[in-house]
């Protein structure tokens, strides 16, 4: 698989289905946040598939939890396609394969899958999008909690 990463969107019967290939890292999770919060406050579910996934940084990581949490305080559903390797793979290390509400298929896209563009933060925004994907992964608890933690603190302290 290619070390970049392909965000893709496309409609289903009942919203989205997005799919982030390759190398998810913090350069895409704002673009996936920021898609999946306006699906989900307009009321629709919206699916990830992670099944051609190598790899999720904390950053996408704490936006899937931070995805999770914002569909429980609207109208939407929020779910994640991932097979069990994959799923011990991508979540094993932290355990949010507890927290998040996961499926083995993705919905039949009812569309064309089209790239998803890039969303571009200046400084202070990108530095909150990091404390609130990191904050989320310390709530969720989990062996890598302190590690969550010192990045909170120091992102704290960076944003003042």
């Amino acid at each position: 698989m290619d070390c970049e990463c392909k965000l893709t969107v496309g409609r289903t019967d009942t919203g989205y289905l997005v799919r982030l290939a390759g190398r998810g890292t913090m350069q895409q999770s704002p673009s996936l946040r920021d898609f999946a919060c306006g699906a989900l406050e307009d009321g629709a579910t919206v699916v990830v598939d992670l099944s051609e996934c190598d790899y999720l940084d904390s950053t996408s990581l704490g936006c899937l939890v931070v995805l999770h949490k914002r569909a429980e305080s609207n109208s939407g559903q929020f779910e994640i396609v991932v097979d069990d390797a994959k799923r011990r793979q991508l979540f094993g290390s932290c355990n949010l394969d507890q927290v998040l509400h996961l499926r083995d298929e993705p919905p039949q896209s009812t569309s064309d899958m089209v790239t998803l563009p890039t969303t571009d933060l200046e400084r202070d925004e990108f530095g909150r999008h990091l404390l609130e994907t990191h904050e989320e992964l310390v709530r969720a608890g989990g062996p890598q909690m302190n590690a969550f933690k010192s990045v909170v603190e120091r992102l704290r302290k960076e944003l003042g």
